[in-house]
């Protein structure tokens, strides 16, 4: 099957990491990318105090269960932790297991209701437990 996803540019990158509400972490192996995190710091409007998206995580499969995922999950708490953020979150299926795992894992707790579940990491997790 042919890969969908877009190509884009090196240029496209620095301008989108020029953007202080992107954030993107990468894990590497011996140099070479492994996994990678992306979230988005939002403004709000009540309050000057920024709210965290993550809006995607994936490790490779051949890197999988090696605590990647965790590591990278940890380094956006402590960012959260630098800019004060009021939360983060991320939405996910609850059928999604190897999701739930890792988010639980690292301190998010989960709304109740539906299919659908928001993990919320508040200011008492932005440190490692």
């Amino acid at each position: 099957q042919p890969n969908t996803r877009p190509i884009f540019s090196a240029d496209y990158l620095k301008k989108f990491l020029a953007r202080p509400e992107n954030v993107l972490i990468v894990a590497e192996q011996d140099g070479v990318p492994v996994g990678f995190l992306l979230a988005y710091l939002l403004d709000r409007v009540d309050r000057d105090q920024k709210m965290v998206c993550l809006y995607e995580i994936d490790v490779a499969e051949s890197d999988r269960q090696r605590g990647i995922g965790r590591a990278m999950i940890e380094t956006l708490k402590s960012l959260c932790k630098h800019e004060n953020a009021m939360e983060a979150w991320v939405i996910t299926d609850r059928s999604n297991l190897a999701a739930v795992r890792l988010y639980e894992s690292t301190g998010a707790t989960a709304d109740p209701g539906g299919d659908e579940v928001v993990y919320v990491y508040g200011p008492e997790n932005w440190s490692s437990r």
